[in-house]
């Protein structure tokens, strides 16, 4: 499975697209490392870095919401619970050989691609209108890479 950045994943928020392409990034790598048919300790600690990259990026993501004073806080923050508990569930599964690699991918791909253009552009939209402003969005520019520095 082909998981890349997509303009479309584009939403506008500095932060949120940069966690959003590491994100995609670690789910590259681990799609290059089961093509490459690296050893199974191998893709394990490669499914464990993309875990615990979601799990910050969550934190982060929901820190945001609290900061702007976001209104959908708690449901966001159950949507994410609620993947990490699927992750969990399929990297034990993975690691006793009851499900593959591959599908952890094809649940991360359509995750993101469903996620971040239903879920995440309203957080962004919001911040937008928002007149509470995120902690440290000042330094967005001279710390995150974007096309719109």
């Amino acid at each position: 499975m082909y998981i890349h950045w997509d303009k479309k994943l584009e939403l506008g928020n500095d932060l949120i697209d940069t966690q959003h392409r590491m994100l995609i990034l670690l789910c590259r790598k681990l799609d290059i490392a089961i093509k490459s048919n690296v050893d199974k300790k191998g893709i394990l600690r490669v499914m464990l870095e993309v875990k615990k990259f979601a799990e910050f990026h969550f934190i982060s993501e929901e820190n945001l919401m609290h900061e702007i004073a976001y209104p959908e806080v708690s449901q966001h923050a159950l949507i994410h619970t609620e993947l990490l508990k699927r992750l969990e569930s399929m990297l034990v599964k993975i690691h006793s050989q009851q499900e593959f690699p591959e599908d952890l991918l094809y649940v991360l791909n359509h995750w993101i691609s469903d996620h971040v253009v239903n879920e995440d552009l309203k957080i962004v939209n919001y911040v937008k209108n928002s007149e509470q402003r995120p902690l440290g969005e000042h330094l967005y520019a001279q710390y995150l890479l974007s096309d719109n520095n």
